[in-house]
């Protein structure tokens, strides 16, 4: 379990912030996306997600040979529940499950299932009254997605035996200035410069934008927010005045300053660090990213891996794999890479010590890469007309021939349900209770992997997903 907004839980908050336009619908999307853990599972393990899953995309995933069972905080379909408040929904998974696992209450929510092929013995969730023994068995086989305050009140409830890396240690790892400054100490080129006040921002920029433009990072910045491109010194300017103005609220300037580079290709590296500081590679994924966005990964092939042995990328990456386990941190890492126009590889970008999209779609590979085939895992931005069901999308899948059925076919899956829903759940419920009055078009998004032949039959696949979502009127947005 997990939530995939981590960034924002490990960030200092006494540190000025870029600014940034909220959206309600995205965030919602967000706390769903927890569903996508469900590769990680095997047939014993249990997805313990934010919301209910819909249980016919849970047998169909099962049928696909996702074998896991289902656990659930919240079934926001139910209209006999209120809905949570805001501030509550947007806790923690963490945050929940360890409020949970503090009630004793035999027949709480927490215990509900979306499906069976699970195993009593490893619910996460045991009550502590029903056998400590049981409980902390569970507990030593928790997967976070990534690790928080919360993950550690959670473990602390549960009376874990296991062993996660500490907080400040997994903090620490995470800032784009950690791995800034591990380029200096593999001796690999650094290109940012880091700044410590709007001041120093300006001095460090307008050098910068005489040569380009530049990338001014927030150290746990997220693709899409607290990343912003500067092109001109009118836009650094309205930059450095905003965050002047918090700085005299009492705030700290922390960010990072990179040239804009010609850029090539995206790509990541995903290993896993054990405790003794061994570490396994996992697989490269190239990443398809859209102005700075994250919308795609999909495996490298063996060309592409034996170019990067070539250039000497696996005997940097063993570097930094030796100086994180050094730092005492251990567990999954992505590190995010690219090539530049002239051929050269930039080995580290930053440093994910969690898992990521990347690492979900190596796991999903391993259904179908018996088969010889591979997905390309990505999304698209929908928005809903009123009355849109989810088990009609997974109808007309169906219907057009493009569903994947078995894992040795071709077609697309979709992976999660809530992603698509949460949006239009909460306003059909909003507007039955009488808390809003228009309806607009709610806003989901639609994970999938598209598993085809090549990358030209995959466009093919990813085309008739549009139109099947154009004939059931629903709008796509990227």
């Amino acid at each position: 379990m997990g939530t995939f907004d981590p960034e924002t839980r490990w960030r200092d908050p006494d540190l000025a912030q870029l600014p940034a336009m909220p959206d309600k619908d995205s965030e919602s999307i967000v706390r769903c996306m927890d569903e996508l853990l469900f590769p990680f599972c095997g047939p014993n393990d249990i997805l313990y997600s934010r919301c209910k899953i819909n249980p016919a995309l849970h047998e169909y995933l099962n049928g696909l040979g996702f074998s896991f069972g289902a656990r659930y905080h919240y079934d926001l379909n139910d209209e006999k529940d209120p809905l949570p408040e805001p501030d509550l929904f947007k806790s923690c998974m963490f945050r929940l499950a360890a409020d949970q696992a503090r009630l004793t209450k035999p027949a709480n929510k927490v215990l509900q299932t979306t499906g069976s092929g699970f195993h009593e013995g490893v619910v996460l969730q045991q009550m502590k009254s029903q056998g400590e023994e049981r409980f902390s068995s569970a507990a030593k086989m928790v997967s976070p997605y990534a690790i928080t305050s919360d993950t550690e009140a959670y473990l602390y409830a549960a009376a874990p035996s296991g062993s996660l890396p500490d907080l400040e240690t997994v903090v620490r790892v995470n800032s784009k200035l950690y791995s800034n400054r591990l380029l200096v100490r593999i001796g690999e080129k650094c290109y940012g410069i880091e700044a410590n006040s709007a001041a120093e921002i300006e001095t460090v920029g307008s050098a910068l934008l005489k040569k380009g433009h530049y990338l001014l990072k927030d150290p746990f910045g997220v693709a899409g927010k607290g990343n912003m491109l500067i092109d001109s010194e009118s836009m650094q300017r309205r930059i450095t005045d905003h965050l002047h103005k918090q700085e005299e609220r009492g705030l700290r300037s922390q960010f990072l300053l990179e040239p804009l580079l010609k850029k090539k290709t995206d790509f990541s590296s995903h290993w896993l660090i054990k405790e003794s500081g061994e570490a396994a590679f996992i697989s490269v994924q190239r990443m398809i990213n859209h102005q700075q966005n994250y919308s795609g990964s999909i495996k490298a092939d063996d060309v592409f891996i034996s170019m990067l042995e070539n250039a000497g990328y696996f005997n940097v990456m063993g570097k930094a794999l030796r100086l994180l386990a050094g730092d005492g941190y251990h567990g999954f890492v992505c590190f995010d890479s690219m090539i530049l126009e002239d051929g050269k590889v930039v080995s580290i970008v930053e440093i994910n010590a969690r898992k990521s999209m990347g690492l979900i779609n190596a796991y999903l590979d391993k259904c179908w890469e018996t088969y010889g085939h591979s997905g390309w895992l990505t999304f698209l931005s929908l928005g809903l007309p009123e009355g849109f069901e989810f088990d009609t999308l997974l109808h007309a899948l169906r219907a057009s021939e493009i569903l994947l059925t078995t894992p040795s076919g071709y077609g697309v899956v979709p992976l999660s349900s809530n992603t698509v829903m949460i949006n239009e759940i909460l306003t059909r419920r909003r507007m039955a209770e009488g808390t809003q009055n228009k309806r607009g078009m709610p806003k989901g998004r639609l994970y999938v992997s598209v598993v085809g032949r090549d990358d030209e039959h995959r466009s093919e696949l990813i085309n008739s997903l549009r139109q099947v979502l154009a004939d059931l009127s629903v709008k796509v947005y990227n």
